[in-house]
């Protein structure tokens, strides 16, 4: 047998029944008449392995036969950008969840920073795929049935949201950030005062809220760390010529402050909290609010240092695979 009839069999085969014979027919005349050229151009009837590289370029029976199924692809192009934004905003709750998840373990029933955000991953991991398999599964049917969201024709122009326009760091936000840096240096060093030791309650004298020992231990790495941010916008205020040094200086502030806030979060007694003429219960209130919002505030700085650092890194790559 001719190895394009071969060919056109093994194509038939995964092909739908109705059409079948039309859509064989037109691909034989395609292959023929490039079968015909070919041997034009060389002069010469075509060898086996010349056939074969012929039919080699015009593709695999498989993904020739794929081109005239009812339904080339699972989600299709009018669905597929609106999947792609819902996909991501269900990754964010749930990754949120998961967060708020983990803080709460560590806060209300005593768990261990290991097994919370174990325990947090399992449950984003879990709730991610099933969540994201069931918009999968409805996207698929609504193209299946060629189901039309009416949104996607009944819509106006106007309603776009204008563009939002990030500005980009200049000289203010550098000098800003060195003021407010040192201004922090002489608070923590104890050269300036201006932080009450008492909060004043309505109902109550006061309560006396005073730093645990575990800020003496991290005293000079949040020194380094605020003098290190000092450091890196001075670097940047000496121009693009200096951004690489920048980058690779703003990676290490960013681990730094990982790790100053991870071991922050592991020692888990952060304020002591006391008074005269309060309830027991109400100082335990106000020491489980503040005890809360300590893991939440060190949570965000280890995922928004981390960040910062992943996209420093980046930008590192990308200046120098310009450069190459």
């Amino acid at each position: 047998m001719d190895l394009i009839e071969r060919y056109l069999t093994a194509v038939g085969v995964l092909l739908p029944r109705a059409g079948r014979a039309d859509i064989l027919t037109e691909l034989r005349d395609v292959l023929m008449n490039r079968r015909e050229e070919k041997q034009e151009e060389l002069g010469r009837p075509l060898t086996p392995g010349e056939d074969a590289a012929l039919l080699r370029a015009f593709g695999h029976p498989i993904s020739v036969a794929g081109r005239y199924g009812r339904q080339q692809y699972l989600i299709g192009p009018d669905l597929y950008p609106l999947y792609i934004v819902a996909v991501k905003v269900l990754v964010a709750i749930q990754a949120a969840g998961a967060v708020i998840a983990a803080v709460v373990r560590m806060a209300v029933v005593g768990q261990t920073a290991q097994m919370a955000i174990g325990g947090a991953f399992g449950q984003f991991w879990g709730a991610a795929i099933s969540s994201v398999g069931a918009l999968t599964i409805i996207a698929a049917i609504l193209q299946w049935q060629n189901i039309r969201l009416s949104f996607l024709d009944n819509w106006n122009p106007r309603d776009l949201p204008k563009p939002v326009r990030f500005r980009r760091e200049t000289w203010v936000h550098h000098v800003a950030s060195i003021v407010a840096q040192t201004v922090f240096i002489l608070w923590w060093t104890g050269m300036i005062h201006f932080w009450p030791s008492v909060i004043g309650l309505p109902s109550y004298q006061g309560v006396v809220v005073a730093p645990a020992p575990v800020w003496a231990e991290l005293y000079w790495a949040i020194l380094a760390f605020a003098a290190g941010n000092i450091v890196v916008d001075l670097i940047k205020l000496m121009g693009q010529a200096w951004r690489r040094l920048a980058y690779g200086a703003d990676i290490l502030v960013q681990t730094g402050a990982v790790i100053i806030a991870a071991v922050a979060l592991r020692a888990g007694d952060w304020l002591t909290v006391s008074g005269t003429g309060l309830p027991i219960k109400s100082l335990h209130d106000v020491d489980l609010a503040l005890h809360l919002s300590f893991q939440l505030g060190l949570t965000v700085i280890i995922v928004a240092s981390a960040g910062m650092a992943l996209y420093d890194m980046w930008r590192l790559f990308r200046t120098d695979a310009a450069k190459a």
